[in-house]
Parts: structure tokens; sequence; C-alpha cells
């Protein structure tokens, strides 16, 4: 079956011109990638969590202010489906799944008084059940972060980078006792827009925009257990905004922006981690595009939503496009 996405795209001229493409659900569109089902509404900067083998879709950007819902893809039916919304619109917040719930916090709330605005970075931690499909609040975090990741290891979240007071500070988040306390060293290089994936008992940050707004191609890794950071291979160019997914026994990052000149990424690394000897270019994403949600299971990727327009152009360009890399001969 056939069906039309609207997409903007930039000219070369810098107006943005809207234009109509037509795409097969799950046709082949390069080496290792599929087109999987579209996701029921275009979104950029939402926050994702992958719970066994669904992919969870929280927030988000859009023209009518940060959004609330709540959608789920089943990486092996290859559907979506909704499920309760969160407490209120958020964007460029931070989730992560831990013993079964799904975690969310930070990020810009919806401004009640101007909905189509964003209000102020937020502290809170929101807290699904998808067994009883409720969300519950959660101890608030130290201080207001947006832009950061939150990253599971063992039984703690951390939520690491991004912007507000104190953000170059490590926050641990020990559910059992509902409490966050910092942790470890600081992170020696701030940013925001970053991608974070774990791999063991460390934490990979992957590129990202610096205070002074440029993207960077540094990795840094914090050791849970020391509390210490570490260089990493940096990556080929500088980036903001991408996707990193542990897949099989290596890193995988794709897509980003860079703001001067505006441009989105489709391009594809990978680490791979015996030796770490740095990175190699793997097929490109079909679709260039920032702010997207990523997972890895079963020998494959997604990557969903997300924006073909840089910076400003972002908000007007979500994308409901979702690709599917596998790894399988």
């Amino acid at each position: 079956m056939t069906r039309i996405r609207r997409i903007a795209r930039l000219v070369s001229s810098g107006i943005t011109a809207f234009v109509l493409l037509a795409a097969t659900g799950m046709q082949a569109n390069a080496d290792g990638w599929t087109e999987g089902a579209p996701m029921l509404n275009g979104r950029v900067m939402a926050a994702s969590a992958l719970l066994g083998d669904e992919l969870y879709v929280l927030g988000g950007d859009a023209i009518a202010g940060p959004r609330s819902d709540t959608t789920i893809f089943d990486l092996k039916g290859n559907f979506w489906r909704s499920t309760s919304a969160m407490p209120a619109g958020v964007q460029q917040a931070a989730a992560a799944a831990l013993d079964g719930r799904v975690y969310v916090s930070g990020g810009y709330k919806s401004n009640k008084a101007h909905p189509e605005k964003s209000g102020g970075p937020s502290r809170s931690l929101w807290i699904f059940n998808p067994r009883i499909g409720t969300w519950v609040d959660g101890a608030s975090m130290p201080a207001p972060r947006v832009g950061h990741g939150l990253v599971a290891v063992d039984d703690k979240l951390y939520a690491i980078g991004g912007k507000g007071p104190d953000a170059a500070r490590v926050t641990a988040y020990d559910p059992a006792e509902n409490k966050w306390s910092n942790t470890g060293a600081a992170i020696p290089a701030p940013r925001v827009e970053a991608a974070y994936v774990a791999v063991g008992n460390r934490i990979y940050v992957i590129g990202g925009l610096s205070a002074s707004g440029n993207a960077m191609s540094r990795v840094d890794i914090f050791d849970v257990d020391k509390g210490s950071w570490s260089r990493g291979p940096d990556l080929p160019s500088p980036r903001a905004g991408h996707v990193a997914v542990v897949l099989g026994n290596a890193i995988h990052v794709l897509g980003g922006e860079q703001r001067d000149p505006p441009k989105t990424h489709g391009d594809h690394y990978v680490m791979d981690l015996d030796g770490q000897a740095g990175w190699r270019k793997s097929v490109a994403l079909p679709t260039p595009r920032h702010g997207a949600v990523a997972a890895a299971d079963d020998g494959k990727l997604v990557v969903a939503g997300g924006s073909p327009g840089a910076g400003f152009y972002s908000v007007f360009t979500e994308s409901d496009v979702v690709e599917i890399f596998s790894t399988a001969k």
C-alpha cells in the first residue's frame, strides 16, 4: 500500500519548500535498510526508551507546542499503538527503561498560558508502569536539565550532560530510595544534544553541541564504578542531534545536524567495541535527519521520526519516517 508523506526540505536559497513524497511500506531503500510502519504522527526532539522489544516514544516538539502523547513501536510486529499520555507536554527530555518501568526526566514543559510555546526547563521525573498504564511522579532532579541523556546501568539511572544549573555534574537516581545524588567527576566537555549509550559499566557521550553552540566530534566515556572519565575515539565529523545504539558488539551512530550552515546528516558510523580502533562508515541512513529516536534489538536497529530540516526549520519539518537496518546476511 502506498502512502503519501509530507516533508519539508531546505533548498539552496534557504527557503523551505514542501514537497510530497510517495513511499511504500517495508520497501528496501538501500543495502541493509528497509522502511518500517510510519509513526502515528511525526515528531522531533522526543525522548525514547526500549522496554523489552517495544520502543516508547515520548513527547517531542511540534508547531502547537511540546507534545504529551506516548506511542509504542513493536520491533517484532512492525506496528505502532498509543498508550497513556504523560502528565504534561515536554520536549528535549530524556528517558530510560529500568526494571519494567519507563522514566522521563527534565526537558522543556509545555507553557500552560501559551500552549504553542515551551515553558522553562523542568526538574520533573515521571515514571510509567505499563502493567497498569499509569504515570506517577518520582523525586524531582536536583536542578532543571534539558537536552541531556538518561542511561540505565545496573540498578540506577544516570542523568548526564544537557543544559541547566550544574548540568556538568553526573546525577544518579536510585529507584529503590526514590532519591537523586551527584556522583563522580563532572563531564570534561559540557554539551547538549549528544548521544548516549551504555556498554557494561561505561556510558559513552558522543558528539553534541558545545556551550558556544558548535557541533562536536568528541567522545567521552564515564566509568560508573570509578566515577571517572576517559576519552574515546572522536567521530569522523562533528554533529549534534544524532542517535546512537549498541547493536551486537558495536556502537552505531546515525544522522545529526550542524547549525552553520544548516545541514542534516545521513552518515552511519560504527565503532567495534573489540579494540576500539576507531569509527568506520556503514550504509548511510536513507533519510538524513536529526532529533530522531532509535533503538536496537534482535540484530536490527530502528530510527524513527526526527526532522530533515536543521536548526530553526526542525519544528516545521517533523517526520513520521521509520527506517530499519539489519545486520543479518
